[in-house]
């Protein structure tokens, strides 16, 4: 016989077999449909429903199904327990007595997690009823292989009004999947705020079904994300780790880098930023206390720890940190927030502060709440036109306005302040160089870099040592009337303009009524 003739009657033959075998097919399709729902209501004590199944037999055992839902105890006033859209799984012949799945591939999974505990969960490990053990319990079915593709892990809220803690995932794949052990898995999944990716590999289980939040897990992680999906801020970061812990307190550490953040509302410079953390995560509801972040803001050094919570009824998570640093340099600050170059003044920092930045569509810079203090020391400006002026403030402080060896003099300067709504209020700055110490209070805005601030000067010359010449002479009688609280004199000022075109000038009423 020629190829063609045998090609003929092999296809006859194939023919033939699939007809015999089709009522038989569609009999131990029913059986099995049947076998399934009635195994899986046991295990899990859910309502299950599973919309169609087909059965292969050659070269090895198949199944697919589709429309899988299972509905915990036929709850309908929560999601369903699992749900998946398609599912296709395959065993060898000689896996069965061994009661392993060679693969299991499934599309559109979704899993609903309730929050509490025996009366919120099944108890995978047991049929339905108390210390009643199914006869398929004697050995669990294990899984050699299992893929997932664009699956949805959510937590549901243990407080009403709370949204559900929802992870996106991409692929899933797991080895040796059982009930009773761990599973190693690799996982990468879709990171909604900052929209980024992570890569995930690990061991997951075994599942404890009285208490889901004590499942263990560990694993490693990177993360790549794109921080201009925080409106408000900008830059591409990459962020790398390890996790191990049950799922209600899961230990991380690792570190991020992001070499152009920026807050692109102020139109400044961007700056490299890189953190080494150390964080609790709560995996049943997403809420996180960072014990240590030590971050590198250009050349700044920066400490800070807090929380990252949800809150009832709205969408994101609430930032509130206690942030210091002892290490810090005014021009990085500057770099990030003033659109100067180079930056207006140098010089070391000491911050301490609170950090709270609700969640929320606005913008960072419009959220972002700050309550501390800041110690700003041995600053010069490196503008020489203001640095003049300064050393000028110097000279005639200490009533000597012609001494030309009093130059390059540092400042320091300490205040209390607020962030809120975008305006940095100072209550109260208090800015001294050698001879002369300023006070003023105000409000700084971020945006149009607008000051408006008022205070005094108090210099330790006397009002006419502050002048030379004609003007010495002539101011020699008005001393007595500058002169206030200790100081040789004393001047009401006011400060307006830009933070890189200021405006000083003195406040005559003021000085002579010695009122602020």
């Amino acid at each position: 016989m020629t190829r063609s003739q045998w090609l003929a009657v092999g296809g006859v033959v194939l023919i033939a077999a699939a007809a015999a075998t089709a009522p038989v097919t569609r009999l131990a399709e029913s059986w099995a449909h049947a076998r399934i729902t009635r195994a899986l209501a046991e295990r899990f004590e859910s309502e299950v429903t599973l919309e169609g199944l087909t059965l292969g037999w050659f070269p090895s055992l198949s199944a697919s199904g589709t429309g899988l839902t299972l509905r915990y105890r036929g709850r309908r006033d929560q999601p369903p327990l699992i749900h998946l859209r398609h599912f296709t799984a395959r065993a060898g012949w000689w896996s069965l007595p061994i009661r392993r799945i060679d693969a299991v591939v499934v599309e559109g999974l979704e899993i609903n997690i309730p929050p509490g505990r025996g009366a919120d969960m099944p108890k995978l490990g047991k049929a339905s009823g108390p210390d009643r053990q199914s006869p398929d319990d004697r050995s669990t079915v294990s899984i050699r292989h299992l893929a997932a593709e664009n699956a949805r892990l959510t937590i549901l809220p243990k407080t009403d009004g709370k949204n559900p803690h929802v992870f996106d995932i991409f692929r899933l794949d797991m080895a040796d999947v059982r009930l009773d052990a761990p599973s190693a898995f690799k996982a990468t999944l879709t990171n909604p705020i900052p929209f980024g990716s992570i890569e995930s590999q690990g061991a997951f289980g075994p599942w404890v079904s009285d208490e889901p939040g004590q499942t263990p897990v560990a694993g490693t992680f990177v993360f790549n994300a794109d921080l201009g999906t925080i409106k408000g801020i900008a830059g591409a970061l990459t962020s790398h780790g390890r996790f191990s812990g049950p799922l209600a307190r899961i230990e991380a550490a690792g570190s991020t880098r992001t070499p152009d953040f920026r807050i692109p509302k102020l139109r400044a410079a961007a700056l490299p930023l890189e953190t080494e953390f150390e964080a609790v995560i709560d995996g049943t509801s997403g809420d996180v206390e960072l014990t240590r972040v030590m971050s590198e803001l250009g050349a700044s050094a920066i400490l800070a720890r807090g929380r990252v919570v949800g809150m009832n009824g709205i969408k994101g998570k609430r930032v509130v940190l206690d942030v210091t640093s002892d290490d810090s340099h005014i021009e990085d600050y500057l770099r990030l927030t003033v659109p100067v170059e180079p930056p207006l003044m140098t010089g070391v920092v000491t911050l301490t502060t609170s950090f709270d930045l609700p969640p929320g569509e606005a913008d960072v810079v419009d959220r972002l709440e700050l309550d501390g203090r800041v110690h700003l020391a041995t600053a010069r400006f490196t503008r020489a036109a203001i640095q003049d002026k300064v050393d000028e403030l110097s000279r005639r402080g200490r009533g000597r306005p012609e001494d030309d060896r009093v130059d390059d003099v540092a400042s320091n300067i300490d205040t209390t302040f607020a962030l809120k709504d975008g305006t940095l209020r100072l209550r109260r700055l208090t800015y001294t160089v050698t001879g002369a110490t300023i006070r003023l209070g105000g409000a700084y805005h971020l945006e149009s870099r607008a000051m408006d601030f008022a205070g005094e000067a108090l210099l330790d010359a006397s009002v006419s040592n502050t002048q030379r010449g004609f003007k010495h002479y002539l101011l020699k009688p008005f001393d007595p009337l500058f002169r206030r609280k200790g100081a040789g004199t004393r001047l009401a000022i006011d400060v307006s303009g830009t933070v890189d075109r200021p405006r000083f000038g003195v406040a005559v009423g003021r000085t002579l009524l010695g009122r602020k």
